[in-house]
């Protein structure tokens, strides 16, 4: 049989290659252990993650497979999941692997410009793997709930929708085209990133720790409820929240910090004899504060606010099976998002009750009541089950009920009662998006959720959407707050004179300090509908980039920032 596979053309050539490969790696280890480290790491780390999507990929589509045979004749060969994902996931972790063993020939021996056509290599196809293993996945789903086929029924935006992806793109594309962009940068421009990125990243992870110490703190006695899996996630899921929570003032430290050392080293002042004007030696650090807002961004679309309201949902539910494990019950794991929740249908003159919400629309919610009302808006018939649940691909789509009990009332309303253990119901037009939607947190919603509750509620009173377009304006506005310190922190941060840097400090904490109490003054105050939504959402920035423009035009003609001591006696020799 050995002999039989070995004589095969295509065998050869793929046992030779293996060969070259095994020794291309091993040569490339030996030579380069030492050279492009974090690069090497990164890329195993990277192919390690998108090797366990494809492999869990191929295992459902088996699975799926595997179903349809047993199921016969009565399943239909469209209903198998496509196998464009699992080629396209299959494509990344070629690349990926390709990235990987082209990291390998970074040594220490390399020359510059080798060392950074490599890297720049190297990251493209990182970037365009992950692409091919994220991207088609996305879009048919996508697909499938444009074309009716939504897990909970609803009806997406195809604008949200387009912008997350395009927004995702960009930041994946952005890492090599940034390193292509920061080895073409000039002596200076490097040497002022260099001073920036080094305590950004300190000073990121020092307030993520402060935060996650914290958040130990505030949920320890819940938190040993957590089983190791759910441990990992409860920390996992809510990085995204933790860097933009915390990106904006270690954007506004990094930069007070890079400039105020340059300016006591009077490296500046040199920067500007040399014949740079102000505006030029900040545009490294006004770029990278821009870059910072357009990451915050990727995280506030739709991470950062599921991740909230995913990290409350572990911890109620594992308090709650501890709970019931304690009294000898048992519970199915389910994360409930709210309990106790109305809907009316005033066309079909249904009301439904709800006792507990899932946080996942598309999940099977519990305590169900749903009552039918006649032309006199009298029972007609009432359901109560413990559980309910929409099958969506079902022809046609279809409500399951289980432990339900049926009440039937007859004209004196007296109910005849019928009790089940499950129960299908093709004729509700209700979806558990139409049903639960509006019972949504807004602050758990990103752009395409609050878009498609916008569209889906646009005949509600004003006051009731005011929350939901405050916030879907403030999804744009909080990022940019990233841009807004930049440009307060730049001026504060040049010192011309020997005065040392704590002034400058001393007036970026206040201002960061007056940000955020007119940003919970303007939200409050869009939430009530006492100001329009974009307004109150962006107003905080507009101001705040207001002054850092002003202290920035101060800079750049060589003027001096207005000190608080010089400002408070100013104005109390005019009182």
């Amino acid at each position: 049989m050995i002999d039989l596979l070995t004589s095969n053309p295509l065998a050869r050539f793929l046992q030779k290659s293996f060969e070259a490969v095994a020794a291309y790696a091993q040569r490339a280890l030996t030579q380069g252990a030492k050279g492009g480290l974090t690069l090497k790491l990164s890329m195993a780390v990277i192919l390690g993650g998108l090797s366990l999507v494809f492999y869990r990929s191929i295992l459902e589509y088996r699975n799926a497979l595997e179903q349809f045979q047993i199921s016969g004749v009565g399943e239909r060969l469209k209903d198998l999941p496509s196998v464009i994902p699992i080629i396209c996931e299959g494509f990344g972790v070629f690349l990926i692997l390709v990235a990987f063993l082209v990291s390998l020939w970074v040594n220490e021996t390399s020359t510059r410009q080798r060392r950074r056509a490599i890297i720049v290599i190297v990251l493209s196809l990182a970037a365009l793997a992950s692409i091919a293993v994220w991207m088609p996945s996305d879009i048919l789903e996508t697909q499938a709930a444009i074309s009716g086929k939504a897990l909970a029924g609803e009806s997406p935006s195809i604008p949200a929708y387009f912008g997350k992806l395009l927004l995702i793109s960009l930041i994946i594309l952005s890492v090599p085209l940034a390193a292509l962009i920061y080895f073409r940068l000039g002596l200076l421009d490097r040497y002022l990133v260099n001073n920036f990125v080094s305590p950004f990243a300190l000073t990121l992870l020092t307030f993520m720790g402060i935060f996650i110490i914290g958040d130990l703190t505030e949920n320890g006695s819940d938190l040993g409820y957590l089983s190791p899996e759910d441990g990992i996630a409860f920390f996992v899921v809510q990085m995204p929240f933790v860097v933009l929570f915390v990106m904006p003032v270690a954007v506004l430290l990094s930069g007070l910090s890079a400039l105020t050392k340059m300016s006591k080293a009077n490296e500046l002042i040199s920067m500007i004899g040399a014949g740079r004007s102000v505006l030029r030696i900040l545009a490294p650090l006004l770029v990278m504060g821009a870059y910072t807002s357009l990451v915050g961004l990727a995280f506030k679309y739709e991470w950062a606010p599921t991740s909230v309201g995913y990290r409350k949902a572990i911890i109620e539910r594992a308090v709650r099976l501890a709970n019931a494990e304690k009294d000898g019950k048992e519970l199915k794991p389910d994360i409930w998002g709210k309990e106790g929740w109305m809907h009316v249908n005033d066309v079909d003159r249904r009301t439904w009750f709800v006792g507990k919400v899932p946080l996942k629309l598309s999940d099977e919610m519990a305590d169900v009541v749903v009552i039918q009302l006649d032309e006199q808006d009298q029972p007609k018939h009432m359901w109560v089950a413990s559980r309910g649940g929409w099958v969506w691909d079902s022809e046609p789509p279809k409500w399951v009920l289980t432990n339900v009990r049926v009440y039937t009332y007859d004209k004196d309303h007296i109910p005849l009662i019928e009790k089940k253990e499950t129960l299908e119901i093709t004729s509700w037009s209700e979806t558990p998006w139409k049903v639960l939607s509006s019972s949504q947190n807004p602050s758990f919603l990103g752009i395409p959720g609050l878009t498609m509750y916008l569209n889906a509620n646009r005949d509600r009173d004003p006051q009731t959407l005011a929350v939901f377009r405050t916030n879907w304006w403030y999804t744009f506005a909080e990022p940019v707050a990233c841009m807004v310190l930049m440009l307060v922190a730049a001026p504060l941060g040049i010192v011309y004179s020997r005065h040392g840097g704590m002034g400058g400090v001393t007036g970026a904490i206040i201002i960061f300090a007056l940000m955020f109490v007119m940003r919970g003054t303007f939200l409050a105050m869009g939430h009530s509908n006492r100001m329009p939504p974009i307004l109150a959402a962006w107003m905080t920035n507009i101001i705040i980039g207001s002054i850092g423009l002003f202290l920035l035009w101060l800079r750049a003609g060589n003027r001096e920032v207005i000190s608080l001591k010089t400002l408070m006696g100013y104005l109390r020799r005019r009182g």
